[in-house]
């Protein structure tokens, strides 16, 4: 939880945990408390799973990876990305099973906007850099978007200077002296200046400009 330090976290499988939710498995990279506060996770429901009712004291967001992910206000399938405002509450469940990156209690007060992004219905913007991008969710300087890199190639500098949370979705990423593949992790702080490279089809759930005022909460959720 100190967000001035790196945090690089390549994927684990053993490292997953029970939930207090039968059927349902937490991947912890970053929490505040046991079950409160600042947390960032995978997730993952066994098929016909299910996460009582709880509540999201600073709002909720999830990545879709795998399967399908549902609540009352319908189905989300994998490539959705999902937020519920400050102050909502759901119910979790999947029928089939799902893996979701799940980020809670981090939202400014007022960034109480729902939205449904799904990958396959967006607009996709190509860079001139080698890689193309797909905004989910921009407020107060804090940009969240997907970067697909069709044949590898670096990551953007500029997005480097308020802070980068990077979950590798599909590829690789590299350093220059470690490798990330499928589903690892990264945070890195504001004025980080790592050299990484995307190794062939490389595509990346990315967050930049919010490390510069990130501080944990202590609501319970």
């Amino acid at each position: 939880m100190d967000f001035s330090q790196a945090v690089t976290l390549p994927y684990q499988a053993e490292r997953w945990q029970p939930s207090p939710a039968a059927g349902v498995w937490r991947y912890p990279l970053e929490r505040e408390a046991a079950e409160s506060g600042h947390v960032t996770s995978l997730v993952r429901f066994e098929p016909g799973a299910a996460f009582p009712e709880h509540a999201h004291p600073l709002g909720e967001e999830f990545w879709v990876l795998e399967g399908t992910f549902s609540d009352e206000n319908g189905d989300h399938a994998a490539g959705s990305y999902v937020r519920h405002p400050p102050g909502s509450r759901h119910r979790a469940f999947s029928r089939e099973g799902c893996v979701i990156f799940v980020k809670l209690n981090q939202f400014e007060p007022a960034d109480d906007a729902v939205r449904v992004v799904v990958e396959k219905q967006g607009l996709w913007l190509t860079g001139e850099h080698g890689f193309r991008r797909l905004a989910l969710h921009r407020y107060g300087g804090v940009n969240t978007s997907l970067l697909e890199f069709a044949e590898g190639g670096r990551f953007p500098a500029c997005c480097y200077r308020d802070g980068l949370e990077i979950l590798v979705l599909e590829g690789e990423l590299s350093d220059g002296s470690a490798r990330f593949g499928a589903r690892s992790w990264l945070r890195l702080p504001p004025m980080s200046v790592p050299a990484l490279q995307a190794s062939g089809h490389t595509r990346l759930w990315v967050r930049t400009g919010h490390l510069t005022r990130a501080r944990p909460v202590s609501q319970v959720m």
